[in-house]
């Protein structure tokens, strides 16, 4: 037996050779025995299927051992010839010393005479993201109500399931670079190796980190929301590959699904867009989008490309353009909601658009909620508490001047405490979300206290027409429909500009109602940022921007139900969910309206 250390000394790792060893019966058997009596002097963490490069007579694994001065990793390659073998075992304290190791290594296996190895250097499993990729087995779906079912959190715990990693890269792929794998017991697997990952508890966020294989040293978060699960990948291959890699991972499923219908919504549709010059709003001709990443604004054609991959929380796409008559500029795509198509080229000024029907982004699963527990339920119909804003009165955004806790009942058992979107027939406790979990909660009156969800018992009473929980006066929601609307309307919203901040932003929204069931709309506001030597306000100021914006439009507006539907000129339409507080006789109180989420007042004169 023959001993090779590093210039560094053992402590950096060392290769041992170990000739003629016999081999008798299947050589994958012998070895698996060899490398189990060899990784004998501590537990066995992790560890990697034999393997076998094409065009060689190598067998190869890799193992982690778990001893008393800390852990090693070990690479074991036999070279067959006939009934005898080689074996080389490279023992390392890091992936990165192993991989500074390798390359002695081949050097070493190449020298042997007879070796067969045809010039193949053996790879560390797990270890390089561009080493040989290995099938996984395939494992069951689960989603975040089977976790619960079973005991899990699906808020502070990964769901065993795979997801599906999209490289945070220049790009506009809709295909996933990786797969990982997460299995029962804290392991997970991917293509090229497996380790284990921890999860902790830091503050709000749910920290991630991984160790062992391919994801060694890796770290990150995890997301829970209800399409399922998200994670973040940071530093994969740090000490491994000359640039580490981040991913965005997504449950497979109903939160692959979403994300991949984003990308799309992202990605420049084949269209025409009629374009407007920002400053002025006057017409600025037609752009064409065209396939193969080509574009044509007023004859001139020339080349664009697409980048949502870089940081896959925006809503939109950052657009590069390459020749024609925007040559050199930059810009952003996106689609919304409603089926508004824009694209924004920042220098020169022009804002493009068109309209298309809008594509639904889904909301339910396929499963019904189970019943409530025997005994919930006994109320009926939505109810809202408002109160000032205290973060507000700090000079910070919060809730934009007053905050809403809905509850919306249902006598079944249910109740929905979020305040819809769009109509009323989003509190529909019969459904699920996509993560399979229902959409309300449940609740019981009892003793004269309510229980909602996992909640503590609150006292509880009915007040005429309202209800007062703990102490909170939760007043009958009303409907706009059959109210004559008339004249303006406005909504503030800030943000920032609390105690110590460097930045501050203000907007205003007017909605006019006009006869004719016609109204006309404003929007204006801007943010400014000081920048200072230390990043509070008490520093030395170094500089700074403000940035202001300003629109209107115009349109027919109708109101079914909970649901104000606003039709704009263009054709394209914003539904938003609305209603009215009763006043001391229990008629609408039209001095305040919430609409879509935000309190509109009657300007003061």
């Amino acid at each position: 037996m023959a001993t090779l250390t590093p210039a560094g000394g053992p402590s950096q790792g060392l290769i041992l050779l170990i000739p003629d060893q016999g081999v008798s019966g299947d050589a994958r058997v012998w070895f698996a025995t060899a490398v189990k009596q060899l990784s004998s002097d501590g537990p066995v963490t992790d560890q990697s299927e034999i393997e076998t490069p094409s065009g060689t007579s190598m067998l190869i694994k890799a193992v982690t051992v778990k001893l008393a001065q800390g852990v090693q990793q070990r690479l074991y390659t036999a070279v067959l010839s006939g009934k005898t073998a080689t074996l080389y075992v490279l023992v390392a304290p890091s992936s990165a010393a192993m991989n500074a190791l390798t390359p002695a290594l081949t050097a070493l296996i190449k020298s042997t005479p007879g070796s067969g190895t045809g010039g193949t250097a053996p790879s560390v499993a797990g270890a390089s993201l561009l080493g040989k990729k290995t099938p996984m087995p395939a494992i069951k779906p689960q989603n975040a109500a089977q976790f619960m079912a079973a005991g899990g959190d699906p808020e502070t715990q990964i769901i065993p399931d795979e997801f599906r990693c999209y490289q945070v890269k220049k790009g506009s792929s809709l295909t996933p670079e990786l797969a990982v794998q997460v299995l029962p017991g804290g392991k997970y697997r991917t293509p090229y190796g497996s380790g284990s990952v921890s999860v902790r508890k830091d503050s709000s966020l749910v920290k991630l980190s991984w160790h062992g294989g391919p994801l060694d040293g890796a770290d990150g978060y995890l997301n829970f929301g209800h399409h399922g699960q998200a994670l973040s990948l940071n530093n994969v291959g740090e000490d491994v590959l000359e640039d580490d890699l981040s991913f965005e991972c997504y449950q497979r499923g109903p939160r692959e699904n979403l994300a991949v219908l984003e990308f799309k919504l992202k990605t420049p549709a084949v269209a025409s867009y009629a374009c407007t010059l920002k400053d002025s709003g006057k017409s600025s001709g037609v752009l064409e989008i065209l396939a193969d990443g080509q574009y044509r604004l007023n004859g001139q054609a020339g080349r664009y490309s697409s980048d949502f991959r870089s940081d896959q929380d925006q809503s939109w796409s950052d657009l590069e353009f390459t020749g024609g008559a925007l040559n050199d500029a930059t810009g952003s795509y996106s689609e919304s909601q409603e089926g508004v198509r824009e694209i924004s080229v920042y220098r020169p000024g022009l804002r493009c658009t068109g309209v298309v029907k809008p594509t639904p982004i889904p909301r339910y699963g396929a499963a019904r909620a189970a019943p409530a527990p025997q005994g919930s339920g006994g109320l009926s119909g939505p109810y809202v508490h408002w109160y000032a804003d205290p973060m507000a009165a700090m000079g910070y955004g919060g809730c934009g001047g007053l905050c809403w806790d809905v509850r919306v009942f249902s006598k079944t058992g249910y109740v929905f405490t979020n305040e819809p979107d769009a109509s009323l027939d989003e509190a529909d406790c019969t459904r699920t979300h996509p993560n399979g979990l229902p959409v309300c909660e449940t609740y019981r009156i009892q003793n004269g206290k309510i229980t909602i969800g996992k909640g503590k018992p609150e006292p509880f009473k009915t007040v005429g027409r309202a209800l007062e929980i703990n102490g909170d006066t939760y007043q009958p929601m009303l409907k706009l429909e059959g109210v004559k609307l008339a004249g303006a309307y406005t909504a503030q919203s800030f943000v920032g500009g609390g105690m110590g901040s460097t930045v501050s932003g203000a907007f205003q929204n007017t909605l006019n109602f006009l006869p004719g069931n016609k109204f006309s709309r404003e929007r204006s506001g801007g943010v400014s940022a000081t920048f200072t030597d230390t990043g509070t306000s008490s520093g030395n100021v170094t500089g700074g921007f403000a940035s202001t914006n300003q629109s209107a439009a115009s349109g027919t507006y109708s109101v079914k139900g909970y649901t104000l539907t606003l039709t704009y000129g263009d054709g394209h339409q914003e539904q938003m969910f609305a209603f009215v507080l009763p006043d001391k006789n229990g008629k609408p109180d039209l001095d305040l309206l919430r609409l879509g989420g935000s309190s509109y007042t009657v300007p003061k004169k």
